[in-house]
C-alpha cells in the first residue's frame, strides 16, 4: 500500500491532486474586483492613505502640443512622495482633455501602458520624472483652453480619496521647419 492509496490514482502512480487544485482554482475564478463597500473600508484601513494630498509634490508640470491636427498633448512631470508611507496613484484627470492616459515614446501603446497612472505605486522618499521621450501622459482631444501660454488643471487622485490638483503650463508644439533635410 502506498501513501497516497487514499486519492483516486490518474495514469497509475500519479495522484489526482483535485482536493489540491480546486480550492486555488475556485478562487482564482472568483470575482476579481473589489466590492464598493470593501473598497471603501481599504483605502481607510491602509496606513497612511489621508496624508496622500499633503506627502505628494507634483512640479515641474508642462503639457506640449505634439499634433495640433489631430489634437494631441503629451504632459510631463515630476511627482515625489515626501512620505513615510506608500501611496497608491489611482488616476489622472483633466477636463481639458476627452482622454488622458499614459503612454512610452519607445513602446507600443497597449491597455497596460494606457491603465499605468492608475494603479502606480508611489514609495515612500521616491521622485519619478515622466519627461519628454520616456513615460508620460497623453491628453487626446483636448478642448480650446488648451493654448500656448495658458495652464491647464490636471487632477492626480490618490487612493483614500485624496486628489492634488496641479497646473500644467501649456507649450506651443515644436517648430520643426528647422530640423527637415
Amino acid at each position: 500500500m502506498t501513501r497516497y492509496s487514499r486519492f483516486p490514482r490518474l495514469f497509475g502512480k500519479v495522484p489526482v491532486l483535485v482536493p489540491v487544485l480546486v480550492l486555488p482554482l475556485t478562487l482564482l475564478a472568483g470575482p476579481c474586483a473589489i466590492p464598493p463597500a470593501r473598497a471603501a473600508d481599504a483605502s481607510t484601513s491602509l496606513p497612511g492613505q489621508a496624508n496622500a494630498a499633503g506627502d505628494i509634490e507634483i512640479r515641474d508640470a508642462w503639457i506640449q502640443i505634439i499634433r495640433p491636427e489631430r489634437q494631441i498633448a503629451g504632459g510631463y512631470f515630476t511627482i515625489e512622495n515626501r512620505g513615510v508611507d506608500v501611496h497608491l496613484l489611482t488616476g489622472v484627470t483633466a477636463t481639458a482633455c476627452r482622454d488622458l492616459f499614459a503612454h512610452h515614446t519607445e513602446q507600443e501603446s497597449t491597455s497596460e501602458t494606457a491603465t499605468l497612472f492608475t494603479h502606480m505605486a508611489l514609495p515612500a522618499q521616491t521622485t519619478l520624472v515622466f519627461p519628454p521621450g520616456g513615460y508620460h501622459l497623453v491628453c487626446r482631444g483636448y478642448d480650446a483652453t488648451v493654448q500656448p501660454g495658458r495652464s491647464i488643471p490636471v487632477v492626480f487622485h490618490f487612493l483614500g480619496g485624496t486628489t492634488r490638483t496641479v497646473a500644467f503650463d501649456v507649450r506651443p508644439a515644436q517648430d520643426t521647419a528647422d530640423t527637415a533635410p
